[in-house]
């Protein structure tokens, strides 16, 4: 028995044997292995020397393995420790402290009855591989990353220059218009269709898919600037496809949303569009259920100009609300976090350098990212009741057109209506489209979105016209089988979801 107080008289050293390890702490051996690795090695997980296999339940060398084996047959019980039992065991001084040695073992999971005859398993081999591979892979991808963020004025020069590039609509290029729309303004009239800064003045369409098609159209070049912008900051490419899917779905909103807040005149409560047109707050509340959406736009795109922020840092800001370690899916959090520091230390230098009298501008300016999220929030909501409410349309107008022709149990549900209301919502596309993980890593463009995900990460641009966009050829309201709270009370407090 390993825990035998009695001492062999064969054998000339006293102690106590460390205290037994819980058994939650003993890992078996059809626990889920902890591999650690050098390069290509696998490293004792005692001592971190180079393993020689699978022994007692862990990876450990011959040096260990001997170790342990001869502890617990011969029921050693070596002399306690004189350092509080915190030996750090390596490889060079391993010998020391054979207490804190033997408790290290048996806390890394070595045990007796871990003991395995044979081959060592093809699964466990393909496990090991994997993860082996996936580790040179991380240690080449942070080695990478730190040669792409060695430079720090290089670095900020990169994405200033892809902000200027892919940003159509930089304050320098607003700063005119908003000044000669303030003197000579240029109102258009309550738009029959859906209107936005990049069209102001859309063409009358036939249906509420066109609509929401050319809507799309019109925005697909911000996204497809707001996608390229991302690609070209130092270190994205090196992340996996997954992850710069995963940020790019979660960052387009919010990063249209900085980029477009130079075009809210709040001063008049208007935008300015780019053909120099002014398009009206009341115009766009007009007939819209999403007025405090609206009204929350337009207070932070006020606090956002009242910082004074110049293009350079609009960019910089751009990319931290981009590289963003916290989004819902990441698998390589460390290294988004790494970049995403750089990028902050790169953007506190800069304002300090431009804001000397402003000491704490940058960090009012980072609380600016949970408004976004709020803001990101409450779109996807109001993309969501718009759906229902579309879809039910749908579903109405063909129990309309087939009537008679269906049976009793399809007249009670519209989702029965597989045929038609399904196919009809497919088409239904939303204004920004979805980054698909093929184009963000080829070619960069942004297709449009044929299901809609709760999320609605990448939702189109003043969710408020389209929510609020008039339903053609409605002869009364329709019901919506999802009730969802109003978003434009003003007592309303932020994000909360729908409920059935």
């Amino acid at each position: 028995m390993l825990y035998d107080n009695r001492v062999p008289q064969h054998h000339y050293q006293t102690a106590t044997l460390p205290p037994r390890v819980p058994e939650q702490f003993v890992q078996s051996a059809d626990a889920q292995l902890n591999i650690e690795f050098d390069g290509t090695t696998v490293l004792c997980r005692v001592c971190g020397d180079k393993a020689s296999g699978f022994h007692y339940g862990v990876h450990s060398c011959e040096g260990c393995k001997g170790f342990f084996r001869r502890s617990i047959q011969q029921k050693i019980q070596y002399r306690p420790c004189t350092k509080n039992q915190q030996c750090s065991i390596l490889r060079i001084n391993r010998n020391r402290c054979q207490y804190c040695r033997l408790k290290k073992c048996i806390a890394v999971g070595m045990s007796r009855d871990a003991v395995r005859f044979g081959r060592v398993p093809k699964r466990e081999k393909a496990r090991i591989l994997a993860a082996m591979q996936q580790s040179t892979n991380s240690k080449c991808q942070e080695k990478a990353l730190a040669a792409e963020l060695e430079d720090d004025s290089r670095l900020l020069r990169t994405v200033v220059k892809a902000h200027l590039e892919t940003c159509d609509f930089t304050r320098d290029k607003v700063a005119p218009m908003i000044l000669r729309a303030r003197e000579q303004p240029s109102f258009t009239a309550s738009p029959p269709t859906l209107a936005c800064p990049l069209n102001p003045n859309p063409q009358p369409l036939t249906g509420q898919q066109e609509l929401l098609q050319d809507f799309s159209k019109r925005f697909s070049p911000a996204i497809r600037g707001v996608v390229e912008f991302a690609k070209r900051i130092p270190g994205f490419s090196l992340l996996s496809q997954e992850d710069q899917v995963t940020l790019l779905k979660a960052g387009v909103f919010e990063v249209l949303l900085v980029r477009l807040a130079c075009m809210f005149d709040t001063q008049n409560n208007s935008m300015i569009c780019l053909n120099g047109q002014v398009l009206k707050k009341d115009s766009i509340h007009s007939g819209s259920n999403a007025r405090f959406l609206m009204d929350s736009m337009f207070d932070f795109a006020e606090r956002l100009n009242s910082l004074k922020l110049t293009d350079p840092e609009i960019g910089l800001f751009s990319s931290i609300v981009v590289i963003a370690p916290d989004r819902p899916g990441l698998r390589n959090t460390e290294l988004i976090e790494k970049m995403q520091n750089k990028l902050k230390s790169g953007l506190h230098m800069m304002m300090a350098q431009n804001h000397p009298s402003q000491p704490g501008l940058a960090q009012e300016l980072m609380r600016k990212i949970p408004d976004l999220r709020t803001l990101n929030t409450l779109h996807s909501e109001k993309l969501l009741a718009f759906k229902m409410t579309e879809q039910q349309h749908l579903a109405e107008q063909q129990h309309e057109m087939w009537g008679s022709m269906v049976g009793e149990e399809e007249s009670k549900s519209p989702g029965t209506w597989s045929s038609g209301s399904e196919l009809g919502m497919e088409e239904v596309k939303s204004p920004l489209g979805s980054v698909s993980s093929t184009e963000s890593m080829c070619s960069g463009e942004v297709a449009s979105l044929n299901e809609y995900h709760s999320h609605a990460a990448s939702a189109p641009l003043l969710a408020a016209t389209l929510a609020g966009c008039p339903m053609r050829h409605r002869d009364q309201d329709m019901k919506v089988p999802h009730r969802f709270r109003k978003l434009d009370s003003p007592s309303d407090s932020g994000i909360e979801s729908g409920t059935e």
